[in-house]
This record gives structure tokens, C-alpha cells and sequence, in this order.
């Protein structure tokens, strides 16, 4: 087969691109905003990125179309590609500020892809007090999860001021070809055929197992053959409604805040509860939402969570480097009137037992059936979740790009159907929380940042960092402002 056709996206990668392109409410983004204490040299910022497209194939690749346009379309080589297409530097006008920065992030994250260029883009903003630099890198959800994108970045980086003194030689680009749509039907239809043997040997071999299984031992064969499909039936399953009283509007447009805070808090606090820091972020974001629905005067018990699983390494994983291995785990978690130690535990108990769901690992399978629901349909059920939240570790150790050094890392995440997002990096000694908050859900964004923050320092019994990563601590100002913005 022509390499210039590519591959073609399926499972969670086709779901997440069939659903973006289909609502705006859905529109999947993810905005990394790397914060430097200086601003980074361009020519070598500049190759390094070139450098990262050789070593990531898919930022050289764009979505290639078929005549019918039934199928996912495949990710093959952009003939055209040109690095300054996707990498533009500016400076902010004035003396730019933390708000500036997260507006420009929110711009970038609101503006859909070139569906004709490779679904990523580089942007260095300069101007920033301190002759600080920021890095806004922005990808699409289909071609990388949270820890795909943490992968690419470590591919970016590097460990030394001065660059890194051995690192693999950079693979040769082929020259690709330029591909017609009939070409891309024809693949799409060899690889869909390939695919439905697949899936009839699959029916047969289970068929037959089942048909064993009802001779040797059928109460074991068929009880587990019924948890299965009861498991299928709890991941497929569509809720009503959102839970919150509160954040119930949904639209096409939303606004990012970012704080940080010590990361050896949430981590003693998970090992003074035999608990693992994602039980201690979930609690801190329960305590925060607890305390914004009390703010509002209508207190809730529980609210409805999404929280991505990483299938990262298990077997049968084919994601490689920049792809989604990662399925959805939907549930309610109670949130009101909890110690931080029963926040906890709650959350380990929900987040264990969607592990356990025998349906978690048919997640693709169950990703290409998706694409026969309409996606209004599965719009409005994203539209059902009111918050979603994510715990992707990161590097431990400092990290520098062209001669510049991170002093932090912010990920910034549309809120894909939920009222709120809310997602994490630990860097360097901290945890770096970004927050999406749709803006008819959440009108008063300020407050809802200022109640997370107290729930993470409810938790972690020690106040959360300074408020504004460009400006010098205020004297006296014990309740930190929030990094949000609002026009």
C-alpha cells in the first residue's frame, strides 16, 4: 500500500475527531502553556520543533478525505508541510500580563484546525514582565491524550541550558506523494474490510468459546459472559442529566484559569492516607465543588465525574507516542459534607472499580460502534457530565528549551460537554492545575477558582502558590487571587 495514504483513525482517535467536527460544544483541544524564565532563542526553538515533527510523524500528517466520506478519514503525510505554517512568534502590546497570556491561550484553544495542515500549532509569546516567555502548544485531542502529549513534550525538551549532548540522529522525511480521494476510499475500504474479518473471527472464536464453556463448565462461562455484558451496558449507558443545580448551561465558549501549588503536599497527604495522589486531586476537586455549590446556596450530594483511565502499556496498547490510549470512566461522586479522609476513599473506591470493568478494555470496539449513534446524541450525553478531571505526572527534573528554562507547565483543556475541566501536571517539585469553566455553566468564574483553591488547601492543610506567576508575592494577601480571565 501507498505510505502517502496513511493510516486511518479509528476508536477513541475517530470518536474524538467525528464528534469535534460535528458540535462545537465538542470541539477537543488541548492547550500546554509552558511558562520560561527567559525568552527562548528562536532559530533554535524554531529547530527544535522541526526536529520534534521528524520524530513524531503524525505533526507531519494531515486528514486525508475519502470520496464517500462514510469513514474516519486517515492521518497520511502532508506533501506541503512547512514548519512556519504551524510555528508563529508574537510579542504582547503594552506590559503583558498572566491574564494576556491566558487569553491568548483561549483564542488558540476556541479556533478550530486547518483540516488541510497537521492538527497541531506553536506559538512563543513574548513581552512578558521579567523578559519572560511562554510557549502555547496546541494539539488536537484525536491525535494525543494527556500522556501522549507529555511524551511529545519530553521529545521538545531538553536537560541542559546548552541543549542535550547525545540524542538519536533525526529521521529522514520521505518525500510524500500526493493522494486522490479515490486512492483514500480504496484504502479506507481494504482497512475496513481487514477490520470485519477481524471482527467475524473475533464472533467465531467467541461463539466456540461459549459453546465449550456451556459443556465444562457453564454456570462459570455464562456468568461471566452476562458480567460482561452487564459492564457493557453500565459503559454505554446515558444519563438524564447534569447533577449540579448550578452549572447547568452549556455553549460554544469557555475561559481557562491556572494555579499551582506544592506537590509534596498532595503527595503526603495520599501516603498518610494509603491513598495515591489521583484519590488527593479528585478529593480536592470535590471540596472545591462543594464549597462553590454551597457558595450558590444550593448544596448537592454528588456530582457526575469523567475521569480518563490510561490504557497506557496494557496489552494489545498500539497507541505509540502521539496517540489516545485512554477510555472514559463516568460516575457519580458524592461530594458533600466529607472529612478529606472519606473524599478519598470514595474516590479510590469509584475510580478501582471502573478499572475493573470488564467493558474498559473494549473501549476502541466500543469507540468504533460510536460512529453509528448520531452525534447529536452523543453531544448531548458528553453535555450530561459536570466536570471532568485528569492527573497526567510529568517530569520530575527540570527541563530547558533553547536556552530558556520551564518554570512551569499549565495544561489548558476544552471542557468537551462538561461544565468544567480540570486537569493536572506535576513538574519540577509542583502540580500544575488548569481549569476550563464553560461560560454558561460557570458566569462567575473567579469565585469557582477561588473555591477550588480552597479545596486543594483543605486537603492539603497548606495554602496553594502565589497568584500570579509574573508578578512578586503581595505582602499581607493571605486569600491569593486566581490566574483567571474574563472579557
Amino acid at each position: 500500500m501507498n505510505d502517502s495514504v496513511g493510516r486511518q483513525l479509528t476508536g477513541w482517535d475517530a470518536a474524538t475527531w467525528r464528534t469535534a467536527s460535528g458540535d462545537p460544544t465538542l470541539r477537543s483541544t488541548v492547550v500546554a502553556l509552558a511558562l520560561f524564565d527567559s525568552v527562548p532563542e528562536w532559530d533554535r526553538l524554531r529547530q527544535r520543533l522541526e526536529r520534534l515533527t521528524r520524530l513524531v510523524p503524525a505533526l507531519r500528517m494531515k486528514p486525508l478525505h475519502g470520496a464517500v466520506g462514510l469513514s474516519a478519514p486517515r492521518l497520511g503525510p502532508d506533501p506541503d508541510f512547512d514548519i512556519d505554517v504551524h510555528v508563529r512568534r508574537y510579542r504582547l502590546a503594552g506590559r503583558g500580563s498572566w491574564a494576556d497570556v491566558l487569553q491568548e491561550a483561549r483564542r488558540m484553544s476556541l479556533t478550530d484546525f486547518d483540516h488541510d495542515r497537521a492538527l497541531w500549532e506553536a506559538c512563543l509569546v513574548e513581552g512578558l514582565p521579567g523578559k519572560r516567555a511562554a510557549l502555547l502548544l496546541k494539539l488536537h485531542h484525536s491525535i494525543a491524550d494527556g500522556q501522549a502529549t507529555i511524551l511529545i513534550g519530553m521529545s521538545l525538551f531538553e536537560f541542559t541550558p546548552e541543549g542535550n549532548p547525545m540524542e538519536p540522529e533525526v529521521p529522514l522525511v520521505p518525500e510524500p506523494d500526493v493522494v486522490s480521494a479515490p486512492e483514500v476510499t480504496m484504502a479506507n475500504l481494504g482497512d475496513n474490510f481487514k477490520r470485519g474479518a477481524e471482527l467475524v473471527k473475533g464472533m467465531a472464536t467467541l461463539v466456540a468459546g461459549l459453546a465449550i464453556g456451556t459443556v465444562s463448565d457453564p454456570v462459570a462461562t455464562w456468568t461471566k459472559a452476562l458480567d460482561v455484558a452487564a459492564s457493557v451496558g453500565r459503559f454505554t449507558a446515558l444519563p438524564d442529566g447534569s447533577m449540579s443545580p448550578v452549572m447547568t448551561g452549556r455553549g460554544t465558549t469557555y475561559h481557562f484559569a491556572a494555579f499551582d501549588l506544592p506537590f509534596d503536599g498532595l503527595r503526603a497527604v495520599a501516603k498518610a492516607h494509603n491513598r495515591n495522589v489521583n484519590d488527593a486531586f479528585m478529593a480536592a476537586v470535590g471540596a472545591g465543588l462543594d464549597r462553590y455549590h454551597a457558595r450558590h446556596g444550593q448544596p448537592v450530594d454528588e456530582l457526575r465525574f469523567n475521569v480518563p483511565i490510561s490504557l497506557r502499556g496494557d496489552p494489545g496498547d498500539r497507541s505509540g507516542q502521539a496517540a489516545n490510549a485512554v477510555t472514559i470512566a463516568r460516575f457519580l461522586l458524592p461530594i458533600a459534607g466529607l472529612t478529606v479522609g472519606e473524599r478519598m476513599e470514595i474516590a479510590h473506591e469509584q475510580v478501582a472499580q471502573w478499572r475493573a470493568e470488564p467493558a474498559l478494555r473494549l473501549a476502541d470496539p466500543l469507540a468504533d460502534v460510536s460512529w453509528l449513534v448520531p452525534v447529536p446524541i452523543l453531544a448531548q450525553a458528553a453535555k450530561t457530565s459536570d466536570v471532568t478531571t485528569s492527573n497526567v505526572p510529568g517530569p520530575p527534573i527540570p527541563l530547558y528549551l533553547a536556552g530558556a528554562r520551564m518554570v512551569g507547565v499549565y495544561p489548558l483543556v476544552a471542557t468537551i460537554g462538561a461544565a468544567v475541566n480540570v486537569t493536572m501536571i506535576t513538574y519540577d517539585g509542583s502540580a500544575f492545575v488548569g481549569l476550563s469553566a464553560d461560560d454558561r455553566a460557570v458566569p462567575d468564574l473567579e469565585a469557582l477558582v477561588a473555591d477550588l483553591r480552597a479545596g486543594f488547601a483543605e486537603v492539603t492543610g497548606s495554602p496553594v502558590g502565589s497568584w500570579d506567576p509574573l508578578s512578586p508575592p503581595r505582602k499581607g494577601d493571605g486569600t491569593p487571587k486566581a490566574r483567571a480571565v474574563r472579557q
